[in-house]
């Protein structure tokens, strides 16, 4: 079953006005009008589950060094604001904590895997898989999203019923094949490479077509006409009229 997906989502929150992948900013990116967003799950060294994008500290954070260097117990003194010091401390999220914000607003996200070079994709898996298990987060108002293939198919055996996205910068035949196997419900592109026979080949197998990261309504605009289901924005804020 596909998700009823907006067509404009937010990309790690609103980032062009608030920090990313914070509660902060996803609150930001809901009151901009955004009923959805696209954020990352990634582990960091005890194993937790938090939303975070990057491999290190260092573009997002007041710390540096890798993610597989901290745990949970350091989350608290960790500020993941460095782009908006007016808004004030925001600590990195684990995943159970933005399930509950979520759930509380009332959005639906596009969960991206995403899986560092100290993490095996059964790991990362298996832990997002156990925080669900125990969360009501509605399963209608989630996608699993990833670049990782062995991710994707672990999720796949994980949350048989789960909605699924296989992200991609360009459509090809590999891209296709996965998401035929893994009865993903759509594909992310790259909004620059993409192309209006991609989308409609896409959409002729069936999939949904969702783009990342689409910040210039003027450029994308017309790409709703060619099919495209959901823009990806850093400023879902500018796309509101």
């Amino acid at each position: 079953m596909q998700p009823e997906l907006p067509i404009v989502m937010g990309h790690r929150g609103a980032p062009s006005i608030a920090p990313e992948n914070t509660l902060l900013g996803f609150t930001a990116c809901f009151q901009a009008g955004a009923r959805w967003t696209e954020t990352d799950v990634c582990l960091i060294g005890d194993g937790t589950p938090v939303i975070f994008h990057d491999s290190t500290l260092d573009r997002c954070t007041d710390q540096s060094g890798s993610v597989a260097d901290i745990d949970c117990a350091d989350l608290s003194r960790i500020n993941a604001n460095q782009a908006f010091p007016e808004q004030g401390f925001q600590s990195i999220p684990t995943l159970r904590q933005a399930l509950v914000h979520f759930e509380a607003l009332g959005m639906g996200i596009n969960l991206e895997l995403k899986r560092h070079d100290h993490v095996a994709p059964e790991a990362l898996v298996e832990a997002v898989g156990n925080v669900f298990k125990t969360s009501d987060f509605p399963a209608g108002q989630l996608m699993l999203s990833s670049f990782d293939f062995d991710a994707l198919r672990l999720a796949r055996e994980a949350f048989p019923t789960a909605t699924l996205a296989v992200i991609a910068e360009n459509l090809d035949a590999d891209v296709l094949d996965v998401a035929a196997e893994l009865k993903a419900s759509a594909v992310n592109l790259w909004w620059e490479t993409l192309s209006f026979d991609q989308v409609r080949q896409a959409r002729a197998k069936g999939l949904l077509v969702n783009i990342w990261t689409a910040n210039q309504p003027e450029k994308v605009a017309s790409m709703i006409e060619w099919g495209v289901t959901s823009l990806m924005s850093d400023c879902p804020q500018l796309f509101q009229a």
